[in-house]
């Protein structure tokens, strides 16, 4: 069974059958694994391997530490770090029957002399006040023992398992169109996404609002999206579960002005909605009422979000200062003080724990942490005119004036940092908004004043991997359903909102 096989001839036919045993009996089929190891003439094991592994797991580590200096077959890396773990177990074992006098003679006359492991046998001491459970430690040791072997010599458990997925995940990421669930993947050919995975046909035009379309958001479940508009109203619209179309479910009317934002309620029962410099209102999904106005009198709303639980209203307001409500309209202190710059926009992370806002005439962004009432600021090369996080609150998608995107790393273990840069789409005098999207949120999209939606892959930053046009005005906004990997929607100041899905044709 010498050899290799493969058209580059990296594969070692012994390897592959012993890698092949392993799947087999990790799948079951002990019996075929068995014929397998007949037929070929491979071991899964060599013998020798095998007995130290069986005596191993009878936990009789002086015959181990017996193989290990006697039988050359055994051939582990190190001898000395060898004989220091299965003298450990001993050790071990001593403490466990309160064995006492000879535990401490095994550390002093048999570990120590082999001069390795040092700052580990430092820590061994404390074992006699605080002794290890012999279940968890029996698993370790296994773990350890199995690495005593050059890794030729022992198959890694799941070894051919882990090969495939890492096929299926390099085929993946070399996939410059990647907008397909894991079920997709196959092993049996390899994977390719095209441009067909992206959302680049218009499969409806939703009309019903009577002036521009500044904001939509489909809801967490992807069934409804809302919409706002210069014509001081929101809409709910539903899906129709059968034909895959949206149509009205409510007009909400009630604001004076134009509504600048509509959001969802983290169970997508509520939405609030934020008129411009006026109030925030929240509104039953299902019934469309209105169920409670928050505001300050003489103090108008610039921009609103959710608390992280639903359980409370935000408010960024024309005083430079934001405020929090509980449902029922009653003020929560709040230690984040008058800003020096007019807030313009804000959002709460799902964990609760930051309150990420920006100001108008400067260029930075503030994330207020919660729990510790400290702040971080992020400055960045332009002024913020919206923002946008990423579903697992990683990652913060900032337009700026200077009509580019950036994408700032915001994970709390480390000093915000910019990690992406996109431009091609224009903006001169509105705002515009973008949104993460598709397979595992790798995809940009962002409206433009060119009339047209602009979409970018997270790796590659060359340019837009498409543009959509069709629509007759400005596109202000644009969501990503987060529940179908192909749909998107875009709002423009042409009055309509387009629902986008795949061209087949």
């Amino acid at each position: 069974m010498d050899g290799t096989i493969g058209s580059k001839g990296l594969v070692k036919k012994t390897e592959l059958v012993r890698i092949m045993t392993d799947a087999l009996i990790s799948l079951g089929f002990n019996g075929i694994a068995t014929d397998l190891q007949n037929q070929s003439g491979v071991n899964l094991l060599d013998p020798t391997i095998r007995h130290f592994l069986d005596e191993a797991k009878r936990k009789e580590w002086n015959s181990c530490i017996k193989l290990v200096q006697e039988e050359e077959g055994l051939q582990v890396r190190d001898e000395k770090v060898a004989r220091f773990l299965l003298l450990e177990q001993i050790f071990l074992d001593f403490l466990k029957d309160d064995n006492l006098d000879d535990a401490l003679n095994t550390l002093q006359e048999e570990m120590t002399p082999l001069g390795v492991k040092r700052r580990r046998l430092e820590k061994l001491p404390s074992k006699f006040v605080f002794p290890d459970s012999g279940e968890e430690r029996f698993t370790e040791v296994t773990r350890k023992v199995r690495k005593l072997f050059p890794p030729a010599a022992i198959v890694p458990e799941g070894r051919l398992v882990r090969l495939l997925e890492e096929s299926l995940y390099h085929q993946m990421r070399d996939c410059d169109y990647h907008n397909a669930p894991d079920t997709d993947m196959s092993l049996c050919f390899d994977h390719c996404c095209w441009k067909s995975k992206i959302p680049s046909k218009t499969v409806q035009t939703l009309v019903g609002h009577t002036d521009e379309v500044w904001f939509l958001k489909f809801s967490n479940n992807g069934k409804c999206l809302a919409s706002s508009s210069k014509d001081n109203t929101a809409i709910i619209w539903e899906i129709n579960a059968e034909g895959g179309e949206f149509s009205m479910k409510h007009k909400l009317e009630g604001h004076e002005k134009p509504v600048v934002v509509v959001l969802w309620s983290p169970d997508d029962q509520q939405v609030i909605t934020c008129g411009e410099n006026e109030v925030i209102k929240r509104w039953d999904v299902g019934s469309g009422q209105c169920l409670q106005t928050y505001g300050r009198v003489d103090v108008g709303s610039i921009s609103c979000g959710w608390l992280h639980d639903g359980s409370g209203i935000i408010g960024a307001m024309a005083d430079r200062r934001i405020y929090l409500w509980n449902l029922d309209g009653t003020e929560i202190e709040h230690e984040q003080g008058q800003r020096g710059q007019k807030i313009y926009d804000v959002a709460m992370t799902s964990d609760g724990k930051w309150l990420v806002s920006v100001g108008r005439e400067q260029n930075e962004i503030s994330l207020f942490d919660r729990v510790t009432r400290g702040e971080t600021v992020i400055q960045v090369e332009g002024m913020v005119t919206s923002f946008s996080l990423s579903r697992d609150d990683k990652y913060l998608l900032v337009n700026l004036i200077t009509q580019e995107i950036h994408v700032w790393m915001i994970d709390g273990r480390r000093e915000p940092r910019r990690v992406y840069k996109f431009s091609g789409h224009k903006r001169s005098r509105f705002v515009i908004r973008s949104c993460f999207g598709g397979y595992d949120d790798n995809f940009i999209a962002s409206g433009s004043e060119d009339t047209q939606v602009y979409i970018w892959h997270t790796d590659f930053e060359t340019g837009p991997c498409c543009v959509l046009p069709g629509h007759g005005g400005a596109v202000n906004c644009v969501s990503w359903n987060p529940a179908d990997l192909h749909m998107l929607a875009s709002a423009s100041d042409d009055k309509t909102i387009r629902i986008w899905g795949l061209d087949l044709e």
